[in-house]
C-alpha cells in the first residue's frame, strides 16, 4: 500500500510541476499504461539558426533571422542596427520566410515590408506547406538613397523534420 500511495504522490507531483512549467496537460491512458501528451500552453516565438547580417554601402545595416512559435508556423525577424538607423531614418527594409526546396503556392503571404520600427517580421507560413519542411528567413534593404544590394541576406536553412541547419547563414554586403 505504501508504494500505491508513493507512485500516485510522484504522478501527482509531476503533474503538477508540468502545469507550472508551462500550463501543459498529461493524459494518462488506460490498457496501455502511463502515456504523456504534452501541448504548448501558448504559441511562444523563439529563435531558429543562425542571423543573416546585411551590410549596406560599408555600413552594418542589421540582421534577419528565423523565427518559430512551437505550434507550426516560421516567420522572419529583421532587427535594424540602431546606429544604421539613427544615420539612415527612411531606409526600408522587406523581410520574409522562404521554403528551401519547393515553390509553396499559397493565399498566406509570407512577406512583410517595414520601415518605422527597430524590428520587422514577415507574415508566419505553416512549415508543413513544403515538402520537405526546410525553411529560412530573408531581408532585402533599402537605403534612403535608393541603394539596395544584389543579393539579400539569408538566415540558416533550417530542417524542422530533424531540428538540423543543413545550409549556413549567407550575409550580404555591398
Amino acid at each position: 500500500m505504501l508504494r500505491l500511495r508513493t507512485a500516485h504522490r510522484s504522478v501527482a507531483m509531476t503533474t503538477a510541476a508540468l502545469a507550472l512549467a508551462g500550463g501543459a496537460t498529461i493524459g494518462l491512458g488506460g490498457a496501455t499504461g502511463a502515456q504523456a501528451a504534452v501541448r504548448p500552453a501558448t504559441c511562444t516565438w523563439i529563435n531558429i539558426g543562425t542571423p543573416g547580417n546585411y551590410t549596406l554601402n560599408g555600413v552594418y545595416a542589421g540582421q534577419v533571422e528565423q523565427q518559430y512559435n512551437g505550434c507550426g508556423t516560421a516567420r522572419a525577424h529583421w532587427q535594424w542596427s540602431t546606429a544604421y538607423r539613427t544615420a539612415h531614418p527612411n531606409a526600408r527594409v522587406t523581410v520574409s520566410v522562404e521554403s528551401w526546396t519547393v515553390p509553396v503556392v499559397s493565399d498566406t503571404p509570407r512577406t512583410q515590408y517595414a520601415s518605422a520600427s527597430a524590428d520587422a517580421y514577415s507574415y508566419g507560413a505553416d512549415i508543413h506547406s513544403a515538402n520537405p519542411d526546410e525553411w529560412f528567413a530573408d531581408a532585402a534593404v533599402i537605403g534612403d538613397d535608393g541603394a539596395t544590394c544584389r543579393y539579400s541576406a539569408g538566415g540558416s536553412v533550417h530542417a524542422y523534420a530533424n531540428g538540423s541547419e543543413i545550409v549556413a547563414a549567407s550575409p550580404s554586403s555591398c
